[in-house]
This record gives C-alpha cells, sequence and structure tokens, in this order.
C-alpha cells in the first residue's frame, strides 16, 4: 500500500467487504495501532472523532424553520447566474452540444461533499475539479483529505468531529456556515456519509431527497414495508428484536430462509438457513457478533431480519434519476457467490442476461428506487431474477463504488461521477448512451481459497502486461494471514479488472491467465491448500444458462 501523510487517517476495505460493493469501513484501535508504523499514524488519528459509526440513526429529523441567509445557495453564485439565462428544453436535450454546456455549468460551482470516504475515492474528486468544480470535503480532524486541501488539491476542507453523534447534524451546519464559501450543493459519494449528509443539503436549501427516503433504504425492513405498500414485489419476512420473535418469524417466513441485520452492509451477519434449529443456532452466534465494540456499525441497532431465500441470478442497477424520472439505467451481472458467505466474486458490464429479462430487472429497481421516494442523483441497486420473476434486494443511496463508475464508463460513456454531481446542483442531466456497449469490462476479485500468510507480493503481475488488463490491485501484504472459507468468510487476496469485445474473449482470458494462477498463499494445513484454485463460478451463468433461460426454455441469448 502506498503511505499517507503523517498524521492522517485512511479507511480501509475490510475482508467483510467486496470490491462490486464499495462499502468501506474505518479501522478499528488494533488495525491502526498495527499499520502506525507504516502509514505513520499519529496517536491522535486513533480516537473517534475522525469515524461516523456507519448508518448511525439520528432519529427523527427536525430541521431549522429557516436555514440562515448566510447557508443558503446564493442566486449570486456563477452556476445559478447561468441557469436562469438557459431555456431548460435546450439544457436537457440528448445532444453533445447540450451535454458540454451542462458541462460548463459545472465550473466554478462550489460543492460540499460529506466525508471523502478512503483515500481510494481520490479519482472522483480529480475528476470534479478537472471539470471546474470547487470541491470542499468536510471530515474527521485527521483525515487523508485535510492534507490535500492543505497541499492545494481540494478547494477546502471543513473539519468535525465525529465521536459525538447526538450533536454532529448541528454541528455540522454550524461549521459550514463558519466559512466563506457559499454553496450551490451538499452531496456524498460514500455510504456512511448518505444520511448526514441528505440532512445537510435539505438544511441548506436543496430540497432534492427526501430525509425520509434516505432512512428508508438505510434499513432492509423499512424498505421491504416500502415496497410492499406500493404493490411492489416483496419477499416474506419478519424482523427480529429478540429470541422471542424467532418463532413467529420461522411461521411466517419458512425455509429455506435468510437471517441478515437490518442495518448490516454487504455480506456482514447474513446467513441462509435451512430449518428451525438452524435458525436459532445462526440467531444467537449472529447477536454475539452485533456489537458496536467490534464494529460501530452497530451502533444504529441490532434488528435482525430474517426473509424467505431469493434463488436465481443476482444483478447491479446503475440508475441517474432527475426530477424523479430515470435518464439513465443499465444491468451488470454479478457471478455467483462463493456460499456459504453470501460472498461475492466478480461481475460485468454490460449485462449478458437475455433482453426481456434484463428489462424487467431495470424497470423494478427503477420504479422501487422511486418508491421509497428518490427523485435526483445516482443509485447503485442489488436485485435478482428468481424463479418467480425480478425481486429487489436493496437500494444504495449513492453511486456505486470501487469498479462501478469504470464499468459505466467503459460500457456505455456514462460518467456518474459528473452526472451525479450535475444533478445535485439541480442541472438537468441527459447522459449521450450508445445504442449497443463500447465494450465489456470484468471485475475479478480473487478470493482466498484455504487459510495461511502471503508469501508473495508479485503473484499478479504477469497478468498486468495483457494489454486488455486495466486495473489490478494487491490488497494484502506478504507474511499477512489470510482467511479461506473454511471456517471464515474468505479474504479478498486482489483485483483485476479487463476490457473486452465479446463474452468469448472474457472466457478465453479467465482459463489462460486467471486459472493458471498460482494461490500466494503459504498453507495453514497443507491438505487444504492440495489442488486448491481461485474461485470461479464457471458453471453458473454468466458462463451457463440463467434461471430466466431454464425456466422459460429459451436459447442462449448472445451479446
Amino acid at each position: 500500500m502506498a503511505s499517507l501523510p503523517v498524521g492522517s487517517v485512511d479507511y480501509f476495505l475490510n475482508k467483510r467487504h467486496l470490491p462490486s460493493s464499495q462499502v468501506e469501513r474505518v479501522p478499528d484501535i488494533e488495525e491502526l495501532e498495527d499499520e502506525e508504523q507504516d502509514f505513520g499514524v499519529a496517536p491522535s488519528s486513533l480516537r473517534s472523532a475522525n469515524f461516523m459509526p456507519p448508518g448511525h440513526d439520528y432519529g427523527i429529523f427536525e430541521p431549522p424553520l429557516a436555514a440562515a441567509p448566510s447557508l443558503q445557495s446564493p442566486l449570486f453564485s456563477p452556476i445559478y447566474q447561468e441557469l436562469g439565462r438557459i431555456s431548460a428544453s435546450k439544457l436537457g436535450e440528448k445532444s453533445e452540444k447540450a451535454e458540454a454546456l451542462r458541462k460548463k455549468l459545472l465550473r466554478n460551482s462550489n460543492v460540499l461533499v460529506v466525508q471523502g470516504g478512503y483515500s481510494g475515492k481520490k479519482f472522483i474528486y480529480d475528476r470534479l475539479q478537472s471539470l471546474g468544480v470547487n470541491v470542499t470535503i468536510m471530515d474527521g480532524p485527521d483525515s487523508f483529505w485535510k492534507t490535500e486541501a492543505e497541499e492545494g488539491r481540494l478547494h477546502g476542507f471543513i473539519e468535525i468531529d465525529f465521536s459525538e453523534t447526538s450533536t454532529v447534524f448541528q454541528r455540522a451546519l454550524e461549521n459550514a456556515a463558519m466559512v466563506n464559501t457559499k454553496f450551490d450543493a451538499v452531496t456524498t459519494y460514500y455510504e456512511d456519509a448518505v444520511p448526514l449528509a441528505t440532512r445537510l443539503a435539505y438544511a441548506l436549501g436543496f430540497d432534492l431527497n427526501p430525509v425520509e427516503a434516505c432512512d428508508i433504504a438505510r434499513n432492509k425492513r423499512k424498505t421491504r414495508e416500502a415496497l410492499k405498500a406500493r404493490g411492489l414485489p416483496s419477499p416474506a419476512f419478519y424482523p427480529i428484536h429478540s429470541e422471542r420473535d424467532l418463532d413467529p418469524a420461522i411461521k411466517t417466513v419458512g425455509f429455506p430462509a435468510v437471517l441478515k441485520p437490518a442495518y448490516g452492509a454487504a455480506s456482514l451477519g447474513v446467513f441462509r438457513v435451512e430449518d428451525a434449529d438452524e435458525a436459532k443456532r445462526m440467531y444467537a452466534e449472529i447477536m454475539e457478533t452485533l456489537k458496536p465494540e467490534l464494529d460501530p456499525i452497530w451502533t444504529q441497532g441490532t434488528e435482525i431480519l430474517m426473509e424467505e431465500f431469493y434463488d436465481g441470478d443476482e444483478f447491479d442497477v446503475d440508475i441517474l434519476l432527475f426530477e424523479g424520472k430515470a435518464v439513465y439505467a443499465k444491468l451488470a451481472d454479478n457471478w455467483k457467490c462463493w456460499e456459504p458467505w453470501f460472498q461475492e466474486t466478480a461481475g460485468n458490464m454490460p449485462s449478458l442476461f437475455p433482453e426481456p429479462a434484463a428489462q424487467e430487472l431495470i424497470e423494478l429497481a427503477v420504479n422501487s428506487t422511486l418508491a421509497v421516494g428518490f427523485r435526483y442523483g445516482a443509485f447503485h441497486v442489488e436485485v435478482k431474477w428468481t424463479s418467480r420473476g425480478p425481486r429487489l434486494i436493496e437500494i444504495n443511496a449513492r453511486m456505486g463504488g470501487v469498479s462501478v463508475r469504470s464499468s459505466n464508463l467503459e460500457a456505455w460513456g456514462v460518467d456518474l461521477v459528473e452526472q451525479h454531481c450535475m444533478a445535485m446542483l439541480n442541472i438537468p442531466i441527459n447522459p449521450i448512451v450508445p445504442e449497443k456497449p463500447l465494450k465489456m469490462q470484468m471485475s475479478l476479485g480473487l478470493l482466498c481459497p484455504y487459510d495461511g500468510k502471503i508469501a508473495s507480493d508479485t503473484w499478479l503481475e504477469g497478468i498486468r502486461e495483457d494489454k486488455r488488463v486495466i486495473f489490478i490491485s494487491y490488497e494484502k501484504s506478504v507474511g499477512e494471514t489470510v482467511n479461506g472459507p473454511k471456517e471464515n468468510l474468505p479474504d479478498w487476496l486482489g483485483e483485476v479488472r479487463a476490457l473486452f469485445q465479446t463474452k468469448e474473449e472474457m472466457v478465453e482470458f479467465l482459463e489462460s491467465k486467471i486459472m493458471n494462477l498460482q494461490v500466494p498463499v503459504e498453507p495453514k494445513d497443507k491438505e487444504d491448500a492440495r489442488d486448491a484454485k481461485f474461485f470461479l463460478p464457471m458453471e453458473h451463468f454468466p458462463f451457463a444458462p440463467s434461471t430466466y433461460e431454464v425456466t422459460h426454455g429459451d436459447a442462449r441469448n448472445e451479446k
């Protein structure tokens, strides 16, 4: 890993999260102490002031009766002066000229970003500033972004102590008022900051997405209830607040079922159960892990949801909304998870799913996002095609992370970073989308097949030489202990992204390059490592017939 400025704190990807989901978390004290020498982390950086608990519940939101004049986005701002002179119909056209005009309006706009996230998100703010956006990031006192601002790579930085969560909203509002910059928009590209960013935006006069919509999306039970109330497909589910709720939950949902925390992230605490005994045993095990001292994500609550298990194939839909209309929505394939951990493995965009079903998935994702109440910006929605048709998994109220921006840009020529920013500035977005995809991007997470220690830090260099490869990363260093799937969620060892013209070319790359990779792990148990290879679900969609094709008897869809 590259070193950080002395005294700064970064956000690390944790093994419970996957590259396709970009759900990051901050390091715990032990991790920071382990990394102190490499990263130059000062003792002050270990305090919780830098880290807002993921998904913190701010309770009932009561916005101020009127925002202070100094906080309102000024009509004197260059962007608002220009907007008034341009015909809305012309600005909203789907044309190169209109797109160039929309980007021109970004120049000199002032955007407040709540929490910059981990340092790997730097590409977002670099892109915005290259378009002339003045980016100010509000983050903790030892944030990586504070150094970026001090060294002139950001327009500004607003420091805030996140440790007192009960007052963080009011203090954030006050801190924003203390700077000279008059903001034109408030947003975030970081999952944990969505609730605070949405509330700040509302209080500062940018009434784009309702606070209630954000809170519904952050809680899986509330999402299910909202969909059910609007007549959209929803699984059988039952909230579990204590052990007494298990029997009625089992009676309501049946088996197979899934136990998952209502406020969980990625695969954390998610388990498939086949009968009552297993459900009760797994519930007890999950509850042992839902402690704030083990992970700050549980500061928001420890409610468990039991819901019916969805069979079938999983997908992501990346959506852009403006004024409550979807101006862009594209499907990406998620390869089969490494069960029983619900561990994602890889994905590709564009999707190889049959067209009629693909459109149904997109329609469900868009309708679900609108049903929750969202109207503007970028959203990353997870869905499944089951034996009973399309079903929603969850709505992420922000741009998807890690490879998502790259996938949409390479496949469809649409930059989610800039489109989301324009939407937050109330600039009508209408991106130009080609009729056929430009390329296919594969994003592959290489998961550890057995327990041991990393023995090499060059094991991907042979792949780097392939011209189709656009990105590789090493997520573990030599000597680090890593977990395989035997008893734990397998660790993510590295990531590879590559571009192809056809599915056949992608398959050839996997067979010739990935399948021949030597696992860079010295095994804890040599028997576990015998004949072990990286997990590739080649017997499942998109390499084998999908659930839709099996149930409908369709021929393979060629794309």
